[in-house]
């Protein structure tokens, strides 16, 4: 019998997990809530106004990718190492060397994104994609042949009889409807 990874905890569970921890990332894309600066990885290559939109263009990309769960873990490597390096160069060339809580804080963001393809084996990692994934029937086998035998009536009891009330002693129910 195949142990689960996480016991108690399904596939559903986990791609609830992921979608949550994806929509994270897409708040962060679409500046609903604070994060790390996406853009900070384009602003030497394309200058500061269009690197606001590459970086929050790249980060949604990845997160709906993480979410959608096609090939989870290129997409999972991909988003993490994405987020690290931008925290990295935010907190630590960009900013102030100082700052080491925002920092710590999105290297635990990674560590959960990893999280959420390492406890599953391959048979759970085809199937955690949302759209690629498709129910199919299996046959299951029997363990050992199962061999159907007669079953006879002792000879020595008979089937009860069941007698049936003469005509006269019927009760007519409908007899009192004409009144």
């Amino acid at each position: 019998m195949d142990q689960d990874p996480a016991p108690g905890v399904d596939q559903i569970g986990i791609n609830l997990l992921r979608i949550v921890t994806g929509t994270f990332f897409t708040a962060v894309a679409l500046e609903l809530v604070n994060g790390f600066d996406p853009a900070v990885l384009f602003q030497p290559i394309l200058g500061p106004a269009i690197s606001g939109v590459a970086g929050a263009t790249a980060l949604l990309a990845l997160a709906i990718w993480f979410m959608l769960g096609a090939a989870l873990r290129l997409a999972a490597l991909s988003l993490a190492l994405f987020v690290l390096v931008s925290s990295f160069t935010t907190n630590f060339i960009v900013g102030s060397f100082e700052d080491l809580s925002a920092f710590w804080y999105d290297l635990t963001l990674c560590c959960g994104v990893l999280l959420s393809y390492l406890t599953l084996d391959e048979r759970r990692l085809r199937r955690a994609s949302v759209f690629s994934h498709r129910a199919r029937v299996q046959r299951i086998a029997a363990r050992r042949r199962v061999r159907p035998r007669r079953v006879a009536p002792d000879p020595d009891t008979k089937p009860a009889k069941r007698d049936r009330p003469e005509p006269s002693e019927e009760i007519n129910i409908f007899a009192d409807i004409r009144g």
